[in-house]
Order: C-alpha cells, then structure tokens, then sequence
C-alpha cells in the first residue's frame, strides 16, 4: 500500500478582536435573557399546574414540584455557567487565540511523512475570515 487516507481532527480558533467580544458577549447577553424568560415561563406553569394538580390529583403535586424544581436548577446552572463564561469573553486580552470548534478533515498520508503535520492542523479565524491554517 502506498498511501492511505485518513480522517484528522481540525481545530479551529479565532483571534480575540474587539469585533469578536462585542458579538459574543452580545450573543451571551442574548442567551442569558431567553434563559431568564424560560425561567419565568417555569414559575408560571409551576403556578398553574399546582392550582389544577391540587384540584384534580393532590397526591401528583410533589412529584410536580419536584420535578420543576429540577428542571429550574438545571435551568439556573446553565445561566450561571453563561453568567461565568460572559466575564471570562470580557476578560480574554485581544490577539489571544481561544478555542472555537472543532473539525475534521481528510489527509493522505505516505510512508515517510511528518506525523506531527497528519495531526497538528488548526485553522484561525479573524472576525469571520480564515488568516492562518497551521
């Protein structure tokens, strides 16, 4: 065999610019006020089936609430973790790099080819534009 192909991962980061905070702490900003309005949403529905519950089958209503209290930590936990991670996008120092996704793409490989270049390749991105591929 002579080649083989395979399939590498791509790491893909973008370069902290101003541009870049701005739209991803608007993009947290954004999520952490839906999440604030599902949390709202929980407390009504948890109002309303506890009214009907309570009416209908006393015994289901701390299982209900039990439930929705579940789901609200879960809820809170995720808008804490976005809480965190809009401090830390405000605190990263422009130009550093941060990790953005990650991909894969196909690599033919020969007998004596540099391993380190099948697998290290990153790809970074400035507002929205490809400038390096390493």
């Amino acid at each position: 065999m002579e080649s083989l192909t395979l399939i590498r991962p791509v790491l893909v980061k973008v370069k902290v610019t101003d541009n870049y905070k701005k739209n991803a702490i608007a993009e947290l900003q954004d999520a952490i006020r839906r999440m604030e309005v599902d949390l709202q949403r929980l407390d009504y529905q948890e109002k309303r089936l506890t009214v009907d519950l309570e009416k209908k089958n006393p015994q289901g209503v701390a299982a209900a609430r039990q439930h929705l209290g579940q789901e609200r930590q879960r809820m809170e936990e995720n808008r804490h973790k976005l809480i965190d991670r809009l401090k830390e996008v405000g605190e990263l120092p422009l130009g550093s790099e941060v990790f953005y996704g990650k991909m894969e793409s196909p690599v033919e490989i020969k007998v004596g080819d540099d391993w380190r270049r099948v697998l290290g390749v990153e790809i970074i991105l400035q507002d929205g534009v490809i400038t390096d591929i390493r």
